[in-house]
């Protein structure tokens, strides 16, 4: 069994629909040979290219390998930092794509901006994180430790899914896309 299929095997065998990768040369290129064996350890799970592809140093030369590889959607920011910084760049790819591939902005995507970027960019997809942060029920707080440099200040926050963002979100997208 090749490595390619033991890192996509606990997907697969868990019952997953699909499967995220990306996949960069050191050059800045869509490493097509490697995402090739990952598309085939992925076997029937639905592929989308994740994005890496915003880091890639030509974004239209990347679609094209991505598209010619068979990864059915591509997961941007239009190579901004958030959706809206980059909203221009992604209409433009999803207008490139043509249908081949789908273009699904994620980064920075509320709710409320979903009708906007579908009408801005054409897209069919969007993803975002539609979940509000709790405070957790820890009563005993360690305050002079973090669990890492990025997590400081929020060891004692959880982050939960959000019924009504995801249903604003779906029928924000629904009624922009008719």
């Amino acid at each position: 069994m090749s490595v390619d299929q033991l890192s996509l095997q606990p997907a697969r065998q868990a019952g997953a629909d699909g499967v995220v990768i990306g996949c960069l040369t050191a050059e800045g290129a869509v490493d097509s040979d490697l995402c090739a064996r990952l598309l085939d350890a992925a076997g029937p799970l639905d592929v989308t290219f994740h994005r890496a592809f915003d880091m890639a140093r030509d974004l239209d030369e990347a679609l094209e390998d991505i598209a010619s590889l068979g990864i059915r959607r591509i997961l941007t920011s239009g190579g901004a930092p958030d959706v809206p910084a980059g909203i221009g760049r992604i209409a433009a790819l999803a207008n490139r794509a043509a249908g081949r591939v789908s273009i699904m902005p994620g980064g920075g995507v509320v709710p409320e901006t979903v009708a906007e970027i579908v009408r801005a960019t054409a897209v069919r997809e969007i993803h975002l994180a539609a979940r509000n942060e709790h405070e957790s029920a820890m009563r005993f707080r360690n305050d002079a430790c973090s669990m890492g440099a990025f997590t400081a200040g929020r060891e004692y926050k959880l982050k939960v899914a959000n019924p009504e963002k995801i249903r604003a979100a779906r029928q924000a997208l629904d009624s922009a896309a008719s």
